[in-house]
């Protein structure tokens, strides 16, 4: 039976913890219920491992759980309650857990983004912050929104990375499946009945037996080569110093470079607005920008806007200094700016980054197809070729 580490209420100040056996987290919830305890928080222990489950949710579901938050609190309902109500209509374990243990501390006494601090690995600095901001302007409602339509954006971002990445991928593998099963299991069995006509192959023929040879012959040396590079790459990659330079090379690939740096300053610019928009100074939301850079070499150049900043410099000339943000990015900027709407001026220039990165996700997916097509033609174009041409030329000689 599994072990259910937990933390609960005894009292206004009393806080007991243990552990306790039960079949499922409901019954060990409803157990401490009965015996007159509030669960503050209640984890599954890995008996194997000795360490407790680190409860982490989804982004759509924390952006769900945000906006629902925002919507409560516009309606003149009480966090406590809010969060009360949204823990009872959550089909969400780990949110349920995660809300139980910010309702405890709420009930401790202690601010709502100070009681997000005990869940890092799903409230974000960035999330904090902008609660923080929030509940000091008395705009906490506003602020949970202004989150879950930066976290919804974020994810159709993703989604669109994915779109235009997921198409070449399945196509890949599917020609890939059948170049590989033609070469190993259809070209192995016409090859013995092309040396029993006992005729000079012509070169297509050769060099496709060649190729069917290897493959059969080492392709559990390929495998293992091929994993050890990508283990190696991955290894290497944990280095600063490389995975900068690696970022770098990504963002001068043709078709895909412009994808990933429009994907990322559309993130930054947004971001940033964000954070500006509910009175969180500029640098600190450089600091926490830099949380959703995931690029090196993007986020270095983010690391000497900060600097340039910090000796006195406006943020349009910092930004202007970079290679990665273009000039129109930096003069839009600079007229925000000037005219005292920064945040509307980066949002602005967030979103035509998204309009770009829109347009270069279908540019892509359309250039791909055909070049996928093209290019699996040609390979077993090239198979059929060579598996034909003996028969063709058997067919003159006898003639």
């Amino acid at each position: 039976m599994p072990k259910f580490l937990y933390r609960v209420k005894n009292g206004p100040e009393e806080v007991l913890e243990g552990v306790i056996e039960a079949d499922s987290e409901n019954i060990v919830i409803s157990r401490l219920a009965r015996m007159g305890y509030y669960p503050i928080l209640v984890k599954e222990e890995l008996t194997n491992a000795g360490r407790a489950i680190v409860y982490r949710i989804s982004a759509k579901h924390l952006a769900n759980f945000t906006r629902h938050l925002s919507e409560l609190l516009n309606a003149g309902i009480t966090l406590y309650n809010s969060l009360s109500v949204i823990e009872n209509q959550s089909e969400n374990k780990n949110l349920k857990i995660i809300i139980k243990v910010v309702k405890g501390c709420i009930k401790d006494g202690k601010k709502f983004s100070e009681a997000l601090k005990s869940h890092p690995g799903v409230f974000s600095e960035l999330y904090v912050n902008i609660t923080r901001a929030g509940e000091e302007s008395g705009l906490l409602d506003d602020a949970l929104s202004n989150i879950a339509d930066l976290l919804d954006k974020d994810e159709d971002i993703h989604a669109k990375i994915i779109a235009a990445s997921a198409y070449p991928i399945l196509m890949a593998a599917v020609g890939l499946g059948t170049i590989g099963i033609l070469i190993t299991f259809v070209v192995p069995r016409l090859v013995g009945m092309f040396i029993e006509m006992g005729e000079k192959l012509p070169l297509p023929t050769r060099m496709l037996i060649a190729i069917s040879d290897f493959a059969r012959a080492y392709w559990i040396w390929t495998i293992f080569f091929t994993g050890g590079v990508i283990f190696l790459f991955k290894k290497s990659s944990l280095d600063p110093s490389v995975k900068i330079k690696l970022d770098r090379i990504k963002l001068e690939i043709p078709i895909f470079g412009p994808l990933i740096k429009d994907a990322e300053l559309a993130r930054f610019s947004r971001t940033f607005s964000m954070l500006l928009k509910n009175g969180v100074p500029v640098l600190n939301s450089l600091k926490i920008v830099f949380g959703v850079i995931t690029n090196s070499a993007i986020k270095e150049d983010a690391g000497l806007i900060y600097d340039d900043i910090k000796e006195g410099s406006s943020l349009a000339n910092a930004i202007k200094k970079t290679k990665s943000f273009p000039l129109l990015a930096g003069n839009m900027i600079a007229v925000g700016e000037e005219g005292g709407f920064l945040d509307k001026a980066l949002l602005n220039v967030a979103r035509n980054y998204e309009k770009a990165l829109e347009l270069e996700v279908k540019t892509i997916i359309s250039l791909l197809e055909p070049a996928f097509i093209l290019i699996m033609g040609l390979i077993i174009g090239f198979i059929v070729v060579a598996m034909l041409l003996p028969v063709f030329q058997i067919s003159l000689i006898s003639h």
